[in-house]
């Protein structure tokens, strides 16, 4: 049996470890078994994110670091940004493009899923961080319709629940509330909503769940936890989210010309029951979504680093 691979993780979260977690239950299908070591000199593979620290939130500081060893790095990317080879060898992003085999698409929301036998993330958070509050959803029931007509009479119209004020959003929000009230919580109301979500979403018939900036492929948790919570999900992303997604079990703000018309059709489905349990008894998902892509290319990834460096033979020689 060859040597354990050795595996540092940098600018990753705060409250982040390689103990439990989307991160961890991907490197256990990949690799089996793998020790965990806490510098990157000692590390044959060096997992990071492209956080730096010139990038920070106030309710979430990207941790300090950088990569000192970009020839044994694999990169984590789910905010939307292009991978930079320079400072990594691969990544699995969001991104469709495969950079010439350089990178595998792993788009955010799939850390969202309940998969079998993964353990969630144990994290530690500091005071003002919204994240990680929502159980991870289970896949099951997002191939099925929700059976939530009744969600469909909910008393109250709408909500948005974001950190980040991001003008189209916004205004979005604005134009809404001209039908009806549009409830706002988190930071852009003043204070971290530090719950699930879901608690805020189970009272609204619609929850406003645009992404912050539009890039084909860059879909995170927003749109799946608008459906988890029962809503009628207000979108916005590029058409290909059809990719993920069932496009009938959202409102896609991309489709509009206008805010205008997006608001005018909001309001027609807000009049219309029948139109209401239409989109709610929609699937989230058209197919079961599968992590063996990411699987396979963190395997092989792993493997080239490590023998381009000559510290570990192939997982099947060590397996």
């Amino acid at each position: 049996m060859g040597p354990l691979l050795k595996i540092c993780a940098v600018n990753f979260w705060d409250g982040f470890s390689l103990e439990s977690g989307f991160v961890k239950y991907l490197l256990d299908l990949a690799l089996d078994s793998f020790l965990v070591v806490p510098t990157q000199q000692e590390a044959d593979i060096v997992l990071t994110t492209p956080f730096t620290p010139r990038r920070r939130r106030w309710y979430r500081p990207h941790p300090k670091g950088t990569v000192d060893y970009p020839e044994k790095a694999i990169a984590f990317i789910w905010e939307n940004q292009r991978p930079v080879y320079q400072n990594y060898g691969y990544s699995l992003s969001s991104d469709f493009d495969s950079y010439g085999r350089r990178n595998c698409r792993l788009p955010y929301w799939y850390g969202q899923l309940k998969w079998p036998g993964m353990i969630p993330e144990r994290r530690l958070r500091a005071p003002g961080d919204p994240h990680g509050f929502e159980p991870p959803a289970e896949i099951d029931s997002l191939l099925h319709p929700r059976s939530l007509a009744g969600s469909a009479d909910r008393e109250r119209f709408c909500c948005l629940v974001a950190a980040n004020p991001e003008p189209h959003r916004m205004f979005s929000a604005q134009q809404l509330s001209r039908i009806e009230r549009v409830d706002l919580y988190g930071r852009i109301a003043g204070k971290a909503h530090e719950g699930s979500k879901y608690d805020l979403l189970s009272n609204y018939r619609f929850n406003i769940c645009f992404e912050n900036s539009i890039f084909p492929g860059y879909y995170t948790e927003k749109l799946l936890q608008a459906w988890v919570g029962g809503c009628v999900p207000l979108y916005y992303a590029d058409p290909w989210f059809a990719a993920d997604f069932n496009p009938k079990a959202a409102i896609n703000r991309a489709n509009f010309r206008s805010l205008q018309e997006f608001a005018d059709h909001v309001a027609e489905i807000n009049s219309t029951r029948a139109a209401m349990v239409e989109i709610v008894n929609q699937p989230l998902l058209t197919k079961r979504p599968t992590l063996d892509a990411a699987v396979r290319f963190l395997r092989q990834a792993c493997i080239e680093i490590a023998n381009r460096s000559g510290t570990a033979r192939s997982r099947a020689d060590v397996a």
